[in-house]
């Protein structure tokens, strides 16, 4: 009795494990930054939103020396020209896991990614 017990048990866990393991296994959402200068007295800083190592989408802020940005989303790997030409960028942060109850504000992944949500 006590064997058959057992594989029921195990054959359980056989089905509900890997569900289990699909749902928590699902890579997190990171977002980070790149910040470039932009003449005169203005910068340009990049939220680049990645999972699993692969860029979602860009958002790219350009503001000037009163904080009054422009903004604009992008899907996927985005740089304009300009930066381009700069080549590396001057400063930004490390990659940083989102919270899922915090998806919903990012209207980048809200634009291109909505099934996140």
């Amino acid at each position: 009795m006590l064997l058959r017990q057992w594989i029921a048990v195990a054959i359980m866990m056989a089905w509900v494990l890997p569900a289990i393991s699909n749902a928590a296994g699902r890579e997190p959402i990171t977002i980070r930054t790149e910040t470039y200068p932009r003449p005169p007295y203005s910068g340009a800083t990049y939220y680049v939103y990645e999972r699993g190592g692969a860029v979602i989408c860009t958002k790219l802020a350009v503001c000037n020396k009163y904080d009054e940005c422009q903004t604009s989303y992008h899907a996927g790997v985005f740089k304009d020209p300009e930066d381009v030409e700069t080549g590396k960028p001057y400063g930004g942060s490390p990659a940083v896991t989102i919270p899922d109850g915090k998806l919903r504000k990012h209207q980048c992944l809200a634009k291109f990614v909505p099934d996140v949500l």
